[in-house]
């Protein structure tokens, strides 16, 4: 019956409803490992009948495709985005909105620059938009796609790689464009607790986005374990039914006002940090050998010079996090700094030729002291979290 009703749909009857005003945004919110708040909403088209019936995209969008109907529903909702977005940002400024487009559809550049328009014109805060679009249709993309692609992001649009890790289509089109996010297929999701591949699958993602400075979004989180294996996997949002279905717009706008803490203690990302540490230190140890036995240039790359800019800095000092405040974590400063300053004195000492290998030995090992003084604060940290219940999740504290 409902193949029927699809396949009934005409192109007069989507334009007929555009011009009722038919179609409705619902919004199925997302939760950050990070803060424990809601991050924002994916934006889904949905139609509302005369007769009170909601279709889904996948009810008429295949027919408004084969038209050529779907930017002329972009162009006529767009302006109810924008308000639903401004709405949101009037909650809470960092509430983000996101919205899936087919990666064929921005190849139209009407469709780019109906978006850069409302950023210039300021109907949209661009670092308050995600454009989602799936990494295996991107793989075969135009020139077109991928200039236009740079022009989103060149505006401050953020790209998030939609079904990442549903193949290797995906590492080419993340290796190729300009994408700031990735969302983990929902299949690798489902299979985390019964499947020991999945979940290696979903460990080596978060791990993969983490290096590459990508936020990391898990969609289709149906249960609470679901929820905590990403937690402490150190995932960076999560979305699914397990935290809330799509939502009419009214209801959204509560559920994201809320003031409600999934979880209080980003336990993942410290556990990211410490294979970033010793990556870190790998790097530096790396250069010293490569200088000293002049595999390396001196001075053609530099290690530890800035706290502030390493991942552990960005993570630590930035202003959506604001970590560097908090009370729980003022024992990592000192440690962080102190590593740092032992990393500059040892690469400018391997920088000159006349240091005494015995003197290199020496600050190697004060390098190597520093660094364990950092892991061991940033287990104290992780274990103080784990012991106290810190990193609860669906019935953590308001607050």
């Amino acid at each position: 019956m409902k193949g029927r009703a699809m396949s009934e749909i005409r192109p007069a009857q989507i334009l007929r409803a555009l011009d009722a005003g038919e179609f409705e945004f619902f919004h199925q919110p997302k939760v950050s490992f990070l803060t424990g708040r809601v991050s924002g909403c994916e934006a889904l088209l949905r139609w509302r009948r005369p007769d009170g019936s909601l279709l889904l995209p996948g009810d008429f969008l295949p027919q408004a495709e084969s038209c050529g109907l779907v930017t002329e529903i972009a162009r006529r909702m767009f302006p109810l985005l924008c308000r639903e977005q401004a709405a949101f940002a009037a909650v809470r400024e960092d509430l983000r909105v996101s919205f899936n487009v087919n990666p064929n559809d921005l190849e139209n550049e009407e469709l780019v620059e109906l978006v850069l328009e409302g950023v210039a014109g300021g109907l949209l805060l661009p670092n308050q938009v995600q454009v989602e679009l799936a990494g295996s249709d991107c793989r075969y993309g135009s020139l077109t796609l991928q200039a236009n692609l740079e022009l989103l992001a060149g505006s401050g649009v953020q790209l998030v790689m939609d079904d990442f890790g549903a193949g290797a289509a995906s590492l080419e089109a993340l290796n190729r464009l300009p994408f700031s996010a990735v969302k983990i297929d929902r299949r690798v999701v489902g299979g985390l607790l019964a499947d020991d591949r999945c979940a290696a699958l979903a460990l080596a993602a978060i791990r993969a986005a983490h290096e590459l400075d990508l936020t990391v979004i898990a969609q289709g989180v149906e249960s609470e374990e679901e929820f905590h294996f990403l937690h402490h996997a150190g995932c960076s949002e999560a979305q699914g039914y397990w935290i809330s279905p799509p939502l009419p717009f009214e209801e959204a706008l509560e559920f994201a006002g809320a003031d409600r803490r999934w979880c209080d203690f980003p336990v993942g990302l410290l556990r990211q940090i410490e294979l970033d540490h010793i990556q870190w230190r790998k790097a530096v140890i790396d250069r010293v050998v490569g200088v000293r036995n002049r595999r390396l240039p001196a001075g053609s790359r530099r290690f530890g010079t800035d706290p502030q800019e390493c991942r552990f800095g960005r993570w630590f000092y930035g202003e959506e996090q604001g970590f560097a405040s908090d009370p729980g974590f003022a024992g990592l400063e000192e440690p962080h700094r102190n590593l740092h300053r032992a990393a500059d004195r040892l690469l400018a000492a391997a920088e000159q030729e006349n240091t005494a290998p015995a003197a290199i030995e020496r600050m190697v090992a004060e390098l190597q002291e520093r660094s364990e003084e950092f892991l061991r604060a940033l287990q104290a940290l992780e274990r103080q979290a784990l012991l106290s219940g810190a990193a609860g999740g669906r019935e953590g504290r308001v607050a």
